[in-house]
């Protein structure tokens, strides 16, 4: 069976975005296998070759990932784009390893956003994960109401809640306000400025650039 080879060519990973444990440019481990007729041998159909980096083939562990229709004998490190900021990473193969291994992954699952990426949407499913507990408090001590607030302010940030929510929030820091020399005066005056921070980079946004530049004087 003949095979094509596509090499790493130097330089070309210095752009990659890091990995906060294996780095960005691949480990190389000095195997690099192809995929046999009786399945012996199977690399993971998610990589094929000019995906996969030569060379940095994982043995896998078959009995510790989930029953599939052929298991997959080897990992390599991947090239990857980002499906949300569009910068090139790689999938080692030792993540995938641990991914489909460790954390019993389906063979289906594939990595499609980049570390920081990732760590992001993390951060954000937290965020409203947290945010719908303290909604559902039916008691909310001003601690709570703050919280609820910067959850929801990140989340409007980050287009997952809607502008239209920004009264609502205005309407939960308006009683914290009250008392200047309040415990929670401060964090409240800093969310609100946040709040209406949000609030006037939205309205720029919606504004037509002819009408932002304003009228030329006659």
């Amino acid at each position: 069976m003949s095979t094509t080879r596509v090499p790493a060519t130097p330089g070309e990973f210095a752009h990659y975005v890091a990995h906060p444990r294996f780095g960005r440019r691949p480990r190389l481990t000095g195997l690099d296998v192809f995929n046999t007729p009786d399945a012996r041998v199977y690399c993971h159909w998610h990589s094929p070759i000019g995906v996969r980096v030569p060379n940095t083939a994982v043995v896998a562990d078959v009995s510790r990932q989930r029953p599939a229709t052929v298991a997959v004998t080897h990992y390599f490190d991947a090239r990857r784009t980002c499906r949300k900021c569009s910068r090139p990473f790689l999938f080692f193969a030792e993540e995938q390893k641990y991914w489909y291994e460790a954390l019993a992954f389906p063979l289906e699952a594939d990595c499609l956003e980049c570390p920081p990426c990732r760590k992001s949407e993390q951060k954000l499913r937290a965020a409203r994960e947290r945010y719908d507990a303290l909604l559902l408090q039916t008691a909310r001590t001003q601690t709570d109401t703050l919280e609820l607030v910067t959850c929801a302010l990140g989340l409007v940030e980050s287009s997952v809640f809607a502008v239209k929510l920004l009264p609502k929030l205005r309407g939960l820091l308006k009683p914290l306000l009250v008392d200047a020399q309040g415990s929670s005066y401060a964090p409240a005056r800093s969310a609100l400025d946040r709040l209406k921070r949000i609030a006037a980079l939205r309205a720029e946004r919606r504004t037509p650039p002819r009408q932002r530049r304003g009228r030329r004087p006659k």
